[in-house]
């Protein structure tokens, strides 16, 4: 375990070199959550997390993915959740190299944690994880094979599945649909 807190630190640095980020000011945080968790979310989104003890804004994402993990019984313990910027960039107006090197600290990341099931929290994260184009609305919500026993679940956004939730109420065919995909998590992580 101390040898991976080192790597994750030496990653922390790599990621604060990217050209994007070596200028800035921004604090660059890994993710939240239990890094040892069986599940990971992914998503490209700055209001996920505050830092890496599940500290949110209120009224976030990050506030709305955790209250639902919290009501279907994903426990703090179960799960870790990082973006894909580690900053608050969003990924999708970065430069082409930067993206690279992006996906690339990723994917060390995943490596590292070695989860048992990998969330991408929108179209644009599971294209970039299954280097493929997703067709969303049929594979959405699908536990796929992703590499070595790992798998993947591709959901909504969870900023998407908020706005959805707040502008269409409890009955949102969006909130509802992300809430099975939680409950889809869940009992997929008992099964394994």
């Amino acid at each position: 375990m101390e040898e991976i807190e080192k790597l994750l630190e030496e990653l922390k640095f790599e990621i604060g070199t990217t050209d994007v980020l070596k200028d800035s000011n921004e604090k660059i945080v890994l993710g939240t959550g239990n890094f040892y968790g069986k599940v990971l979310f992914v998503g490209d989104d700055s209001n996920l997390y505050i830092d890496e003890n599940l500290k949110v804004r209120p009224g976030s994402s990050g506030e709305f993915l955790i209250k639902l993990c919290d009501i279907v019984g994903l426990l703090p313990e179960d799960y870790y959740i990082t973006t894909l910027t580690k900053s608050e960039k969003n990924y999708r107006e970065l430069e082409e190299r930067d993206k690279r090197d992006l996906k690339e600290y990723l994917m060390m990341q995943i490596s590292l944690m070695n989860p048992e099931v990998i969330v991408a929290l929108g179209q644009d994260v599971a294209e970039l994880l299954l280097e493929r184009e997703f067709k969303f609305l049929q594979e959405k919500g699908k536990i796929l094979e992703w590499r070595g026993n790992i798998k993947l679940l591709a959901t909504y956004d969870a900023n998407f599945a908020k706005k959805s939730r707040d502008d269409g109420g409890k009955r949102s065919k969006v909130a509802v649909e992300f809430w099975g995909d939680l409950k889809t998590i869940k009992n997929a992580i008992e099964g394994i």
